[in-house]
């Protein structure tokens, strides 16, 4: 017996329904918030798979547990001062959370290297330097460098859109998107992000 299925039913199984179902929620859940507020639009330009504009970058230094002489550890161009709590692994992670330089987190992986995560803020260029800190050999880093984000899916579903690449698929999940919201009486655009210049925003009004 041949077995076979229609055409609407090949689109509907190509589809990345999660990603579809994901996009909506968090799309649902701010226009129940704003409109809980007395509003009438909502934009949306970070915090999904297709409008991501603040991706993490992270960087471990190549020295496990270490311990340090030095005082100073430079990124983002805040410099913070270590060895106030201790000189040893811990310490320098607390030292660092407690400087609460915007982005930065710090942590350690299982090999107890240091382990720094930065929030690159919506811009042109995600990216972030560890400046010439006098603590950077014990922890293994190397002055002035700059570490550049992964682009984000958000830049191909952009692409996509501008028709600068041929993706069938997320053309299709932005557009299921869009009529979802369509077909519940909302006006539902992307708008390209002035922050970023390669994401897109989604612009809801009811």
């Amino acid at each position: 017996m041949t077995y076979y299925i229609n055409s609407t039913q090949a689109r509907s199984t190509a589809r990345n329904d999660l990603t579809i179902f994901n996009e909506v929620n968090y799309l649902m859940s701010q226009v129940i918030t704003v409109s809980q507020a007395g509003g009438y639009n909502v934009t949306v330009e970070d915090g999904t798979l297709m409008t991501e504009s603040t991706p993490i970058i992270t960087i471990t230094g190549t020295v496990a547990n270490p311990t340090i002489a030095g005082n100073t550890f430079i990124i983002a161009g805040s410099t913070i001062t270590l060895g106030v709590t201790g000189n040893n692994l811990n310490s320098v992670i607390a030292d660092i959370n407690d400087a609460a330089v915007d982005g930065v987190v710090a942590s350690k992986n299982v090999s107890k290297n240091l382990v720094i995560t930065y929030t690159a803020p919506a811009a042109s260029a995600w990216e972030v330097i560890v400046g010439a800190g006098n603590t950077n050999t014990e922890l293994g880093f190397t002055d002035n460098i700059t570490h550049t984000a992964t682009d984000p899916s958000s830049t191909s579903y952009f692409n996509a859109w501008q028709g600068n690449v041929d993706d069938e698929s997320k053309r299709d999940q932005m557009n299921e998107v869009k009529k979802y919201f369509t077909n519940l009486g909302y006006t539902a655009e992307r708008v390209t992000s002035t922050l970023t210049g390669r994401t897109f925003k989604w612009q809801i009004t009811w």
